[in-house]
């Protein structure tokens, strides 16, 4: 895979930091993982590591890794300036059995991380790979932005607005793939440029994830619609998955 993420990941965090998000997400991670007895997670596309400070404060024991060089040394930074340590590697989730002999309580897919792969062999094949690395009824989450709703949402959309930044996705989809070409517009008298990225995304839904699921060998697969724990539907704007490895 091409690391699509080389330089936009020292922006990435323009989203916004993950203390922003620390209510209904953390709520949900907690029930989730409380129910299922969870002591150690592995965020295997951990990307800049907000997740992984989430989980840290949560009192777990946490691993991350991702395919992104980029992505690990701005974690590295983020969770060095927060004054935590957790373990990071570069690593494909297709192959996690390269980097990690150890198995999980879960393990997490976070952000519409998984559709980054195209063919359903590489995405079997990272699932299976997933499945290999949980202990026995081990847990896994995956959660993306892709729903049915938003993909009916108009083709350009503000993500960000501020008074010296804004992040516009300008989107195209072909009912197989959703490409959004990522425009970062800095205008301060201290940052005045623009950058684009372009990140392909496999389009891949809630029928379609029970699927490759079963392939993969996961059971007691529930799909939500948000962090609430909704079931997943037609007007659902998140759409997370929660599978049992045994």
């Amino acid at each position: 895979m091409k690391d699509r993420y080389q330089q936009f990941a020292y922006d990435y965090d323009e989203f916004g930091s993950i203390e922003e998000y620390l209510g209904t997400e953390k709520e949900f991670f907690q029930s989730v993982f409380s129910k299922g007895k969870v002591e150690s997670v592995l965020d295997c596309a951990c990307g800049t590591g907000q997740h992984l400070y989430m989980f840290s404060e949560m009192g777990l024991d946490v691993a991350g890794s991702d395919y992104s060089a980029s992505m690990l040394e701005v974690a590295a930074k983020n969770l060095s300036e927060k004054g935590i340590e957790v373990p990071l590697k570069q690593c494909d989730f297709r192959y996690l059995e390269k980097e990690y002999q150890k198995k999980f309580d879960a393990i997490v897919c976070l952000t519409t991380s998984l559709p980054h792969l195209h063919t359903e062999k590489d995405l079997v094949t990272a699932l299976k790979s997933m499945k290999a690395r949980m202990k026995d009824d081990g847990i896994l989450i995956l959660t993306q932005g892709t729903t049915h709703h938003n993909l009916s949402l108009p083709a350009i959309e503000v993500v960000v607005n501020k008074p010296n930044f804004s992040r516009v996705f300008v989107k195209e989809q072909d009912g197989a793939f959703q490409t959004i070409h990522v425009l970062d517009l800095y205008h301060s008298t201290e940052r005045l440029e623009s950058n684009q990225y372009d990140i392909v995304y496999k389009i891949i839904l809630d029928d379609e994830y029970r699927r490759l699921l079963s392939l993969a060998g996961y059971k007691d697969v529930r799909i939500f619609g948000d962090y609430d724990q909704a079931p997943y539907n037609l007007e659902s704007k998140r759409l997370i998955v929660v599978a049992r490895c045994a």
